[in-house]
C-alpha cells in the first residue's frame, strides 16, 4: 500500500547560464557603485540589509539594465506555472528590488502576499551568507510533527526546507510562501535580487 502525497509546495531551482550570471554580475555591481545605486539602495530602516524595496519606484531590472536576466525569469515563471498544470498567460514584473547583506545581516520570516510568483537571484554568494529557509506552511501539521517526536528529513516530515546560496542561482515560489534569510556568517556581502510577478495586465 502507498503513501500519498498532497498538498505539496512547489520551488524552481534554476542556474542561469554563464553568459547572463557574468552579465547580470558586471552591471549590478556597476549599479551598485554609481550615484543612483548609492541613493537608491539606503540601509532598511528596521532590518540590517541594504535594500531598494523601500521605494517601489525602483526597479533594479530596469535601473541596472538587466535585460538577459529579465527574459530567464519571465521564462521561468511561465514554466513553472505550467508545472503546477495551470492554463497559460502572460505574466509580468509588478516589482524587482536588490537586497545587499552585509556580514552579520539576516531577515525575519515573511511572504510576498499579494503577487503571483516571487524569486530571489544571487549575484554574490561567499561561502556561509545564509540560506534562504521555508518552513513547512502547515502549523498544525509542525505542531504534530513536535509533539508525536515524528520530524525526519523526508517530504512527509521535515519541518522546512533550506536553499544554498549560490552566485547565478535562482529560486522561485509562489508568493505566499513564507521565507526567512539566515544570518551572513562570511566576511564579505551577498548581493541578491528579488522579484515578483504578476498575471500582466
Amino acid at each position: 500500500m502507498a503513501v500519498e502525497l498532497w498538498f505539496p509546495v512547489p520551488f524552481m531551482v534554476v542556474d542561469v547560464d554563464a553568459p547572463v550570471r557574468d552579465a547580470t554580475r558586471t552591471k549590478v555591481l556597476a549599479y551598485l557603485d554609481s550615484e543612483p545605486g548609492r541613493r537608491d539602495v539606503p540601509p532598511a530602516p528596521a532590518e540590517s540589509v541594504k535594500t531598494s524595496y523601500y521605494n517601489p519606484q525602483i526597479s533594479v531590472i530596469e535601473d541596472a539594465r538587466l535585460t538577459e536576466l529579465k527574459e530567464v525569469v519571465l521564462r521561468a515563471g511561465a514554466s513553472f506555472m505550467e508545472g503546477m498544470g495551470v492554463p497559460p498567460f502572460r505574466l509580468e514584473f509588478e516589482r524587482a528590488w536588490i537586497n545587499v547583506f552585509p556580514p552579520g545581516a539576516m531577515e525575519a520570516q515573511h511572504s510576498h502576499d499579494g503577487s503571483l510568483l516571487s524569486a530571489s537571484y544571487y549575484v554574490e554568494a561567499p561561502e556561509n551568507c545564509g540560506d534562504i529557509v521555508f518552513p513547512d506552511p502547515v502549523g498544525a501539521r509542525r505542531a504534530h510533527r513536535a509533539f508525536t517526536g515524528t520530524t525526519g528529513k523526508t517530504y512527509f516530515t521535515q519541518p522546512d526546507i533550506a536553499f544554498k546560496p549560490q552566485a547565478g542561482r535562482m529560486i522561485m515560489f509562489e508568493s505566499w510562501a513564507e521565507h526567512s534569510v539566515q544570518c551572513n556568517k562570511s566576511d564579505r556581502p551577498r548581493i541578491s535580487l528579488a522579484f515578483n510577478l504578476r498575471r500582466a495586465r
